[in-house]
C-alpha cells in the first residue's frame, strides 16, 4: 500500500528527527509506510480514502454493518435479491439511511468527524424494507475510511497532465512533499520524492485510476487525525533510533510500544468480521 501517515518532511524536520540530507530517504520513506500500516492493523481500520464497490451479506434485516465508509457513489447501493450474481435493484438515496446521522465524514472543518459505520434500509422513514438474505448480495460503491479531510494546495497542475507521466508539476509545492497522498479531480496520486516543483508519483492510487488533468486543476492534501499522526512519528522514530542503536527495545508485548498504543485506543475497534 503506497501510502504514509506522514511525510518525509516532516519526520526529518527540526522539530521531530532533525535528520540532515538526503541518502537514507528511501530507507525512511518505507519505515513511515510500514509503520502506517502497522496502525491499520492495530486499529482494524485505515484512515486513508479508498474507492471500491464492496459486497455483503444482507442477512435479511433492517441494519447492515459496515466498515468505515465516508460517501456512496451515486447509485452506489445495490442489491441481489435473486441470488443470481446480479445486483440488478438499484437503491435511491432516500431508500437507506447511513449512520450514524451525525457522523459528518466529508466535513474537513469538523475534527469530530467519524465515519458512517452501518446502513438502515427503509431510509429515514424506516418504512420496514429489508436488505435482501444471502451471501454477497448487498454491494455498495462508495470511498471508505475513517473520513475524507482534504486541503486545498495553494498549487495547481501545470500544463497538461497525460493520463500515462510517471511525474507531475505543480505551480506551488504548498505542504506537498514525499509520503503525502494528493487528490486531483477523481484521482489519487502518492508522491514519492520532489525536485523543486516537479513531483515523482505513483498514479491512481487507493482504487482511483490515472487520469488525464488539465492545467490549472486543483490539488488536495489529504489530511489524517492528529493523534495517528503523531502515533506514526513517534513509533516510526523510535524504530529508526533502534535500528541504529540509539535507543534501547521495548520492554514487553508486541506490535506497537506502549504508549503508542495509548494514543491510538480512541481509534481501536474490535474485529468483528468486518476487516480494514
Amino acid at each position: 500500500m503506497t501510502n504514509s501517515y506522514v511525510s518525509l518532511d516532516v519526520f526529518k524536520g527540526s522539530g521531530v528527527m532533525d535528520i540532515a540530507g538526503d541518502g537514507g530517504d528511501s530507507r525512511l520513506l518505507s519505515l513511515l509506510e510500514s509503520v502506517s500500516r502497522m496502525v491499520d492493523r492495530y486499529c482494524n481500520r485505515h484512515f486513508y480514502v479508498f474507492k471500491a464497490a464492496r459486497r455483503f451479506d444482507g442477512g435479511g434485516g433492517e441494519r447492515l454493518l459496515l466498515p468505515d465508509l465516508i460517501s456512496v457513489d451515486v447509485g452506489g447501493v445495490r442489491t441481489d435479491d435473486d441470488l443470481d450474481g446480479f445486483f440488478e435493484t438499484v437503491w435511491g438515496p432516500g431508500e437507506y439511511l447511513l449512520l450514524p446521522s451525525n457522523a459528518d465524514p466529508t466535513s474537513s472543518a469538523n475534527p469530530a468527524s467519524r465515519p458512517y459505520t452501518s446502513a438502515a434500509s427503509g431510509g429515514a422513514r424506516g418504512e420496514g424494507r429489508r436488505w435482501p438474505s444471502g451471501v454477497r448480495s448487498v454491494q455498495i460503491s462508495g470511498q471508505w475510511g475513517w473520513w475524507r479531510h482534504a486541503r486545498r494546495s495553494a498549487g495547481t497542475v501545470s500544463g497538461v497532465l497525460d493520463a500515462s507521466a510517471a511525474s507531475v508539476t505543480v505551480s506551488d509545492r504548498d505542504g506537498i512533499g514525499a509520503g503525502v497522498t494528493l487528490s486531483v479531480e477523481s484521482e489519487q496520486m502518492y508522491v514519492q520524492s520532489y525536485s523543486g516543483s516537479k513531483l515523482a508519483v505513483v498514479r491512481g492510487v487507493n482504487g482511483t485510476g490515472a487520469a488525464s488533468h488539465n492545467a490549472g486543476a486543483a490539488v488536495e492534501v489529504f489530511e489524517y487525525p492528529g493523534p495517528v499522526v503523531e502515533a506514526v512519528i513517534l513509533q516510526a522514530g523510535r524504530l529508526h533510533r533502534r535500528s541504529v542503536g540509539a535507543a534501547a527495545p521495548p520492554e514487553r508485548g508486541a506490535g506497537p510500544d506502549e504508549d503508542v498504543r495509548l494514543i491510538l485506543g480512541q481509534y481501536r475497534k474490535l474485529a468483528l468480521g468486518v476487516g480494514v
